[in-house]
């Protein structure tokens, strides 16, 4: 019942070889599980790989983020103690005259050197202190400067208008005047007096290598396309490890201060059509925002990556389960090709045992049986052609009890009425040709006998009844000399001339014609055609002479026919026998082909 739903629903499949659905199934069975277990991993692995990076650049983002707060402190407790410092504090609120040129020198003598003592050159680049510009010492410009120049400047702007006590000025808030601007960051610190503080002195400004940071950032985005940076609170830039993807990837202000309160986080940026992971946090004592922005390809390229190999694997995979799938496909399948193609040899006729190494599945209990069973075949084969054998000996014994009577008669009739009328030199012929006819009739009971005896018998046949007919029934024998001493069926030739006699030549008006019989080498086949010119068949009764149907087996001239017909089959094969070209009022042409045999 399952089989029969099965090849409903799937015709194509019930279609296919034995061979092809092993293939497919193997195959299938292989494939599918392994394509499923694919999918799913993939996902999961997509999802692993995504959490494992995000928790890689948070970690690598908190380690960069720690180490530049340690140096933002490290920077702003050197600011804190240039404020505190008391030789600072009293050159500052000093009330000395301009004027008293010894004391501004011993100041310089002692300022210089102090701040210049905070310079390492590696988180501090330069200290400057900006002072009265009545001072002449003001005018150094390498660690003392013009405080009335410096009031011209965007710089000391936005620290007055910042009100908290320091700035963090990124390097864009400097002129080109205060050298390359794009090579340092500062720290502003404003200078009042401790006992007024209404009371401006001057600002202490602490140069920072820009390169300081740089490496920091540089070394929080270690994947490709990533991007580390620090702005302002305005959103001023302050240093990126990557300008180009920063304008590029167009990170807004609140998008950065969102992410500072959300924690890190998947975002599609408003300005810009990349999805990246985010994450930023304020710098501790300063209004410094550190950036990192990784993009999503970039995390699912590497993925990818993983899941390429992934892919590249299956495929390997698939194609060896698939050459496996064809090796056990024919291995299983080519003993039962064998054996179906030794049953189509059976359909055929040819039937043969199958010889295989023997086994114990059940392909080697299938050929077992196909054996045993070709066997019998083979043994019922045997018997039924001796059967046959049998039978059509009994047959041609009983055409010639058929014959033999039949025709003494008629010829011991006819001797009978030459003797009244004193022919005796007719009767001496006939009484020969008579003794001949029942001579090679006998053969000594052999089945076969040879042309020159089969054309014998019917000539003496023919001398009988053209004796009989008035000689107005001729025969003409026209065969090559080289086939004569080959072998033939005995009786074949004379019920061919009888039926040519009776159903051709005495059915005409005249009564009168020639009998004709030729034969010949042909391919290896001997071919004797005997024809006459009597009256000849329509294609109905040309049709219905050598039929199976027993129905239609009627003794008379078809019979003997079909007796010749089938004892050719049975004794030289299917590929031999007889064959009719007949026209009415012109004539039958019988051909006999059978296999070129010398006794």
């Amino acid at each position: 019942m399952m089989r029969l739903k099965a090849a409903r629903h799937f015709p194509f499949f019930s279609d296919l070889k034995l061979r092809h659905k092993l293939i497919l199934s193997f195959f299938v069975l292989i494939v599918l599980p392994l394509g499923g277990y694919f999918y799913l991993s993939s996902e999961q692995l997509y999802k692993q790989f995504l959490n494992r990076t995000s928790f890689s650049v948070s970690r690598n983002f908190d380690q960069s983020f720690s180490f530049l707060s340690y140096k933002i402190q490290k920077i702003r407790s050197a600011s804190d103690i240039l404020l505190s410092e008391k030789m600072l504090t009293d050159v500052m609120t000093s009330d000395a005259r301009t004027d008293d040129f010894f004391k501004q020198y011993r100041d310089f003598l002692d300022l210089r050197p102090f701040l210049s003592s905070f310079e390492d050159k590696r988180d501090i680049q330069s200290v400057k202190l900006f002072v009265n510009e009545q001072l002449f010492y003001s005018e150094e410009n390498v660690n003392l400067f013009s405080l009335q120049k410096a009031r011209q400047t965007y710089w000391f702007k936005r620290l007055m208008d910042n009100g908290e006590g320091i700035l963090w000025a990124p390097g864009s808030y400097f002129t080109d005047s205060d050298a390359d601007s794009n090579s340092f960051l500062a720290v502003l610190r404003p200078f009042r007096n401790p006992n007024d503080y209404s009371e401006f002195l001057g600002v202490i400004r602490l140069d920072i290598p820009v390169d300081a940071v740089m490496d920091i950032l540089i070394n929080a985005a270690p994947i490709r396309n990533s991007l580390t940076y620090i702005e302002n609170s305005n959103g001023d830039n302050v240093a990126s490890s990557n300008l180009t993807l920063q304008r590029e990837y167009k990170i807004g202000k609140d998008e950065v201060i969102s992410s500072a309160k959300r924690g890190p986080h998947f975002v599609k940026l408003a300005n810009s059509s990349h999805q990246v992971y985010l994450q930023s946090r304020m710098i501790p004592g300063t209004d410094w925002y550190m950036v990192t922005a990784v993009p999503l390809e970039e995390i699912a390229s590497e993925s990818k990556a993983m899941l390429q190999n992934s892919l590249i694997l299956l495929i390997a995979i698939a194609l060896i389960a698939f050459l496996l799938s064809i090796l056990i496909s024919n291995y299983m399948t080519s003993r039962l090709t064998q054996i179906m193609r030794k049953m189509r040899n059976v359909q055929e006729g040819n039937v043969a045992a199958l010889s295989l190494p023997p086994s114990r599945d059940e392909f080697g209990e299938l050929i077992e049986n196909y054996n045993y069973m070709v066997g019998k075949i083979g043994l019922l084969l045997e018997d039924q052609f001796l059967s046959g054998q049998e039978i059509k000996s009994a047959e041609l014994k009983a055409l010639q009890a058929q014959i033999n009577p039949h025709f003494l008669y008629n010829t011991l009739d006819m001797l009978k009425w030459m003797a009244r009328n004193g022919m005796t030199d007719e009767i001496g012929k006939v009484v020969t040709s008579l003794s001949k006819f029942y001579k090679l009739s006998l053969s000594m009971g052999n089945t076969v006998i040879t042309i020159r005896d089969e054309l014998l018998h019917v000539s003496s046949y023919m001398q009988i009844q053209s004796t009989r007919y008035a000689n107005k029934v001729l025969l003409d024998i026209q065969v090559d000399e080289e086939i004569l001493e080959y072998g033939i069926q005995k009786i074949t030739l004379q019920p061919i001339v009888e039926n040519a006699i009776i159903h051709g030549i005495l059915c005409t008006e005249e009564e009168t014609g020639t009998i004709q019989i030729t034969g010949k080498l042909d391919k290896g086949d001997i071919v004797i055609i005997v024809s006459d010119d009597g009256e000849g068949m329509s294609p109905d009764v040309l049709e219905k002479l050598l039929t199976n149907d027993l129905k239609n087996r009627t003794r008379g001239s078809g019979y003997g026919l079909r007796n010749i017909n089938e004892r050719i089959h049975l004794f030289y094969g299917l590929d031999y026998g007889l064959t009719f070209d007949s026209k009415p009022g012109i004539g039958t042409a019988v051909s006999i082909r059978i296999p070129a045999r010398i006794l």
